[in-house]
């Protein structure tokens, strides 16, 4: 296994946002919504890396997840994969140096995943109405966990951005 500056950061990334979900998350709820420390993590290191995203790292946060969570094991971990997958995809394929698609592929993606689980909470006939999962859960998870992207996605850009010399430059211009 080669172990190099970029995949020692984000361990370590990954541990602090294991941490922060377990001590800070908690804390900072409101009503049913608290955000996802490890979904925002996720997302950002396939937006920020998107040619050297895998699967694991998805899966292992996102069991975590769903192990600290009450939902169902294997929900968010399934989608955390096939989210980062599609972000990191989608990323490759519109960077265009600017702020603004980072963000927005934050945005959709964690959307999608917040109303993807709200849905899987329905179809597995937990004990959630459409009006709760949806509106009560999904909407105030997904502006938490932009939040949250938008604070980690400077610092990991930032940390990554010295093993990404070969691709050019990889802080975004602001227009």
């Amino acid at each position: 296994m080669n172990l190099t500056r970029e995949s020692i950061v984000i361990a370590v990334g990954a541990v602090l946002a294991v941490l922060l979900q377990i001590v800070v998350a908690p804390n900072i709820a409101l009503f049913s919504a608290q955000p996802n420390f490890m979904l925002a993590y996720v997302l950002v290191v396939a937006i920020v890396r998107p040619l050297d995203a895998g699967p694991v790292l998805p899966f292992v946060l996102g069991l975590l997840c769903d192990l600290l969570g009450t939902g169902p094991v294997g929900g968010y971990a399934l989608l955390f994969v096939i989210v980062s997958f599609i972000a990191s995809r989608a990323f490759s394929v519109l960077d265009n140096d600017t702020l603004f698609m980072p963000l927005t592929i934050l945005v959709v993606a964690t959307f999608a995943t917040e109303m993807l689980y709200g849905a899987l909470l329905i179809a597995l006939g937990m004990a959630v109405s459409p009006v709760d999962a949806f509106l009560y859960r999904a909407l105030p998870c997904t502006l938490y966990d932009c939040v949250v992207g938008l604070v980690f996605y400077p610092i990991i850009a930032r940390l990554l951005a010295d093993g990404a010399q070969d691709r050019g430059p990889r802080t975004p211009r602001l227009r």
